[in-house]
């Protein structure tokens, strides 16, 4: 079973047949590449240990989002460094053509930051498995602990500046007004009536991560996706940036945009956490804007 072009999920279904029919080959030739983001906050926990060895897709292998990154108190999710990640994608036997499926066991963000990483790299032949490994299960498909063996490749990032902001970039945009900005917080976090980390950028719109999820956990339909965006006044047709706390769910923020046809969403990759910090109390929204 054959993808007619590369989108930005892919079925469990797909990805069953896929195996099925033979992954096992294309996996050698680097044709595709399955990738366990199973991801934890607290990084004393292995997630290669506690997660991956105990069961997972078959023929996938395990990526950790910690590594490459040095974290700093404002930005805890910071960028990889872009030749450590370049070994790191290369010991995994990802060539430029590979295409990366990218999937988790718990919930889609670390899937979704997978995603935007590999593009941000210069990657763009990645998807993001629909529902995750729960999904997977659901559909009583199998998992297994064996690992595949994979040739080194010759892999080179090539970073897009295109597709990140930083906090002077925001301090601009509040200015000239150039992007949308949608924050991807819980609606209680963005309008400040949380007790905690509430406000926003203002002039920011709200588009909660989780709003974009059916119960499954797949991603909601294309034209349910277009009314989410539509009711928080966003217009696809411009330029738009994406932000929430870390930098994490805003990633499956700029996947819905990439789904409803908008190739390149910025993400802001400080988030709130930087800017609730940084930027003076003058610069903090509360409400809706």
């Amino acid at each position: 079973m054959t993808l007619k072009r590369l989108v930005t999920l892919v079925s469990t279904n797909w990805l069953h047949e896929t195996i099925s029919g033979g992954l096992k080959s294309a996996a050698n030739g680097a044709g595709l590449r399955i990738l366990d983001t199973s991801f934890v906050t607290d990084k004393s926990v292995d997630s290669y240990k506690e997660f991956y060895k105990k069961g997972h897709i078959p023929y996938s292998l395990f990526f950790d989002l910690h590594k490459c990154v040095e974290s700093t108190p404002l930005i805890p999710r910071n960028l990889p460094d872009v030749n450590c990640f370049t070994d790191y994608v290369q010991s995994m036997g990802i060539n430029s053509d590979t295409h990366v499926i990218a999937y988790d066991r718990f919930g889609p963000s670390s899937s979704f930051r997978t995603w935007w990483t590999f593009r941000f790299f210069g990657h763009k032949k990645i998807s993001v498995l629909d529902g995750g490994l729960q999904k997977w299960l659901k559909d009583g498909y199998e998992v297994t602990t064996e690992e595949p063996k994979v040739e080194r490749s010759k892999f080179e990032a090539v970073m897009n500046p295109n597709l990140l902001r930083n906090f002077d970039d925001m301090m601009i945009n509040l200015g000239n007004k150039t992007e949308q900005v949608i924050d991807a917080r819980d609606a209680d976090k963005y309008d400040g009536t949380a007790v905690e980390e509430g406000g926003h950028i203002p002039g920011a719109k709200n588009i909660p991560f989780e709003s974009l999820f059916n119960e499954d956990g797949t991603m909601k339909s294309e034209h349910d996706l277009k009314t989410l965006f539509d009711a928080a006044g966003i217009d696809l047709g411009k330029p738009v940036v994406a932000q929430c706390r870390t930098g994490m769910t805003a990633c499956g923020v700029a996947a819905a945009a990439h789904i409803l046809g908008k190739e390149t969403v910025p993400l802001y990759y400080g988030s709130w956490l930087e800017w609730s910090q940084r930027a003076g109390p003058q610069y903090i929204a509360k409400g809706k804007s």
